[in-house]
């Protein structure tokens, strides 16, 4: 009647050899496995100086493994050949340039004003962006602009107001939006008008002899006056103090400059 139980056993039996089998398999390749990367890695490493310049820096015959980041650590850890290497721009961002030690000839400050008139409409208007630019965010403007940068002979002043988010509001292209349009009538040049800005005021006045010149110009969106005056500005403008922080303590505004922008004449 039970006739069965033999064969049920045999079956049993046979898998319990099938499963030692198993595992006596997977444990023998696992160690094997061991003993091979272990051999590999000890023909990567130098067994003895090749050179003498070899030993001079130094090879390392260590039995230490290279330490291997973990997949976290692979996008953030710097390793190789260029790990030392940068592309950050601001890192290219010159140490300040040696201040005046005297204030700059009046021929120079000319040469510089002139130069500051060939980017603006009128005396105070926002300067032109005298190179292309994407208009997508002032962060690529504040890369260079935000706190000043010098490369060769191309320096980009930093900006004399608050940060902004929108810098094309008022700063525009001045090669154009470069903005491709099919309207024929949007590109037609406008027309002439008679508009004439202001000029430039000259230089601040003294009160006397040797006193500190007041403000010739006005002052609003220029509250720092290193940007223009400070190592970075324009030889002519540049300040032999730089040292000092309130400018406006010796340097008196100019009532005159800082209303002509809403005056009417």
């Amino acid at each position: 009647m039970n006739d069965w139980l033999p064969n049920f056993n045999r079956s049993r039996a046979t898998r319990r050899v099938l499963l030692a089998v198993l595992v006596t398999a997977a444990v023998s390749g696992y160690f094997m496995g061991l003993r091979q990367t272990r051999s590999q890695v000890s023909l990567t490493r130098p067994m003895e100086l090749s050179s003498v310049q070899a030993g001079q820096v130094g090879a390392d015959t260590g039995d230490s493994t290279p330490e291997i980041a973990s997949y976290s650590e692979v996008n953030r850890k710097r390793s190789g050949p260029n790990a030392g290497w940068r592309s950050d721009l601001h890192l290219l961002a010159s140490p300040p340039r040696l201040a005046l030690t005297t204030n700059a000839p009046p021929e120079f400050r000319a040469a510089a004003v002139a130069q500051r008139q060939t980017r603006r409409a009128f005396d105070g208007a926002p300067p032109v962006v005298p190179h292309p630019i994407t208009q997508d965010s002032s962060a690529a403007c504040l890369v260079c602009h935000g706190n000043g940068l010098a490369v060769k002979d191309r320096v980009a002043s930093r900006i004399s107001h608050a940060h902004f988010g929108n810098c094309t509001q008022c700063h525009v292209p001045a090669g154009g939006p470069l903005i491709p349009t099919g309207d024929n009538g949007l590109r037609e040049p406008l027309s002439g008008n008679t508009f004439t800005g202001f000029a430039a005021f000259g230089p601040g006045k003294r009160a006397w002899p040797g006193a500190p010149p007041t403000i010739p110009h006005a002052t609003q969106m220029r509250s720092d006056c290193l940007s223009c005056h400070g190592p970075g500005g324009l030889y002519g403008l540049r300040t032999p103090h730089v040292e000092r922080l309130l400018c406006t303590q010796c340097h008196a505004p100019d009532a005159r400059l800082d209303q002509r922008l809403v005056a009417h004449d």
